[in-house]
């Protein structure tokens, strides 16, 4: 059987993927042809249920594939691994800056039990995304094998030449003839057969797998000998129920969230048929929408309390009901009061293109909506926030937008190097900290 040559292409959001040829650019990469053909089958939506991950557009006389706002990586059955990093800029991009913030959300919003990001891990962002994150999951499997892996009493039934344990009566009688020197016993047995060791088995397995860099294989082989003795789990769903909280397992709990990712890599898109490549693509939308969440909760004075995807008003009532819920991203309380409501849009705008025309490319349905929070939520009067990520072409906030008296709309930028907003009435100009790893 032929070995399938592998390719990496590392990518953002809204690239070019053309079929073949000699694109090498961040926002224009050439793929062979069998992912192509795979990805225009498998990644342009067909139906409600379907995830898009690709739009057709028109490249030259041919045709290119235009990723949209996933991130992460997918490999495609010929082995192509396509990374997608965040588009924080419109002009060139570092992969290095775009992996690093990348991951910081992700360790922030998915729990993933990732370092600090200083000097010394430079070199390491320099890999694909795939590598960094499985040298962070490795490393956290040894620091657990150092600790100790924990084992637990199991009841098991056996045919024993001695007696040991509870003998079973019923099967001792059933016995064949020429076999009643043996004996039919149930006892304990201390084994780290275990729920939370089988799922680490199971995932240290596929993670061997996937890994390409020699440090990688090298450590994923080494612990795989450590986890041996240790049955791989058959049923993952049912294993994740089984998994314990309690002290003695203290050192496990960073370990859960990527078990989770690792044994449940879906795309987001609908797959035709079978592909048991790497999967972790992450919306970038909804990643920025809680990440910022998270952010401002941790800054806020301590009389005032964020929730996130708040429904508690409606746009109309109708025969007696709600009918289409207003749900913003954010809503601040004091008590029971709402303070102010504010929304998260991933969106490059263009300070720059401050015409009627252009108008920054604000989305007039954003306002339209933004109005609607402005009317149920704070009755008419107060501060309404859009916040949008921060680059070259938004780095101050743009001025006030006015929906009526008393009624304003402030649109800020968002800093996901340094995590750095401009939110004055809560005196958060520029004092957010980066604690999300």
């Amino acid at each position: 059987m032929t070995r399938l040559k592998s390719s990496d292409v590392t990518v953002r959001e809204f690239a070019l993927l053309t079929n073949e040829g000699d694109d090498r650019s961040i926002d224009c990469h050439s793929i062979p042809k069998s992912a192509f053909e795979w990805l225009l089958a498998n990644g342009v939506s067909s139906g409600e249920k379907q995830r898009e991950l690709v739009k057709v557009k028109r490249y030259g006389k041919s045709i290119a594939l235009q990723v949209v706002n996933f991130v992460g990586v997918l490999e495609t059955p010929c082995r192509t691994r396509i990374e997608i990093l965040p588009k924080t800029t419109t002009d060139e991009c570092n992969p290095e800056i775009a992996r690093k913030i990348l991951l910081k959300m992700l360790a922030s919003v998915d729990k993933l039990k990732l370092e600090d990001f200083q000097q010394s891990h430079l070199q390491l962002l320099k890999q694909p995304l795939y590598e960094v994150l499985i040298a962070y999951f490795l490393k956290s499997v040894a620091k657990l094998v150092k600790q100790g892996i924990r084992s637990e009493y199991q009841r098991i039934e056996r045919e024993s030449s001695f007696l040991k344990g509870q003998l079973l009566v019923a099967k001792q009688l059933r016995q064949r003839p020429g076999r009643q020197h043996y004996f039919q016993v149930s006892h304990d047995i201390y084994h780290a057969n275990r729920a939370e060791n089988r799922l680490l088995h199971s995932s240290l397995k596929q993670v061997f797998k996937w890994a390409r860099t020699s440090t990688n294989q090298r450590l994923a082989r080494e612990l795989l000998l450590v986890f041996s003795d240790i049955k791989e789990s058959a049923d993952f769903v049912h294993d994740f129920r089984l998994w314990t909280d309690n002290r003695s397992l203290a050192h496990y709990r960073p370990l859960k969230p990527w078990c989770e990712l690792i044994l449940s890599y879906q795309s987001p898109v609908a797959m035709v048929g079978n592909n048991n490549g790497l999967s972790f693509l992450f919306p970038m939308e909804q990643l920025f929408e809680r990440y910022v969440a998270k952010q401002l909760k941790r800054q806020l004075p301590t009389h005032l309390k964020l929730r996130e995807q708040v429904s508690s008003h409606c746009l109309t009532h109708h025969n007696g009901n709600d009918w289409f819920r207003l749900k913003p991203d954010i809503v601040v309380y004091d008590k029971s009061k709402v303070v102010t409501v504010m929304d998260t849009k991933w969106k490059l705008l263009d300070a720059s293109l401050n015409t009627t025309k252009h108008k920054y490319n604000l989305s007039q349905s954003d306002l339209y909506q933004l109005f609607a929070y402005g009317e149920k939520y704070l009755q008419g009067k107060g501060e309404l926030y859009l916040i949008y990520p921060k680059h070259i072409g938004f780095i101050e906030p743009l001025a006030n937008f006015e929906f009526k008296p008393g009624l304003r709309l402030n649109v800020v930028p968002y800093d996901l190097e340094t995590d750095l907003c401009y939110l004055p009435e809560f005196d958060l100009s520029y004092s957010l900290p980066n604690k999300a790893c």
